[in-house]
C-alpha cells in the first residue's frame, strides 16, 4: 500500500536547489501532477474507516517507514538528509495534500506531521499551504530582491 511514497522524494535535493517563486511554481505543479493520485489514495483510505484518525496514523506510519527505508541507514536518517527531507515535506508533500479539496486533508497532514516529529525528534516541525509558501517568496524589483 502506498508504495509510491518513497519515490515521491526522488530528486528531492534538486527540487530544493535554488528555489525562487517561479521555479517553485513550476516544480510544485510538476510534483503535484505526478503524485496527486497517491495523495488521493491516502485520503480515500482514511475516509473509508470508522476511526479516521487511527487510519491517518496508519498511513503516516507507512509513509514514514517507506521514506526511512529508502533514505535511512540502520533505521536512522543522517542530519543533513533529515533536514532536506523535512524541507521537502514542507515545500511539496504537505502543500500537495492540502491542495486537494477534501475535508480530511488536515487529519492526514496532522498524522504525518506528528509521525515525522516523533521519528526526527523535532517538536517544532509543522506544515503550511502552497498559498502561504508561494506568497512568502519575494518578487524581484528591478532585478534585485
Amino acid at each position: 500500500m502506498f508504495d509510491q511514497t518513497a519515490s515521491m522524494f526522488e530528486g528531492y535535493k534538486t527540487k530544493l536547489r535554488k528555489i525562487k517563486k517561479k521555479t517553485y511554481e513550476e516544480r510544485f505543479e510538476t510534483f503535484f501532477g505526478e503524485n496527486r493520485q497517491c495523495f488521493e489514495d491516502m485520503l480515500q483510505y482514511i475516509k473509508g474507516r470508522d476511526d479516521m484518525e487511527v487510519a491517518a496514523k496508519e498511513v503516516a506510519n507507512i509513509f514514514a517507514e517507506n521514506v526511512y527505508s529508502e533514505y535511512g541507514k540502520g533505521g536512522r536518517l543522517s542530519g543533513d538528509v533529515r533536514t532536506d527531507l523535512s524541507l521537502f515535506m514542507i515545500y511539496f508533500i504537505f502543500p500537495s495534500i492540502l491542495n486537494l479539496s477534501d475535508t480530511n486533508n488536515r487529519i492526514l497532514c496532522d498524522a504525518i506531521r506528528n509521525e515525522w516529529r516523533e521519528r526526527t525528534d523535532n517538536p517544532a516541525f509543522d506544515y503550511t499551504t502552497y498559498e502561504d509558501l508561494h506568497g512568502s517568496f519575494q518578487e524581484k524589483i528591478f532585478g534585485i530582491f
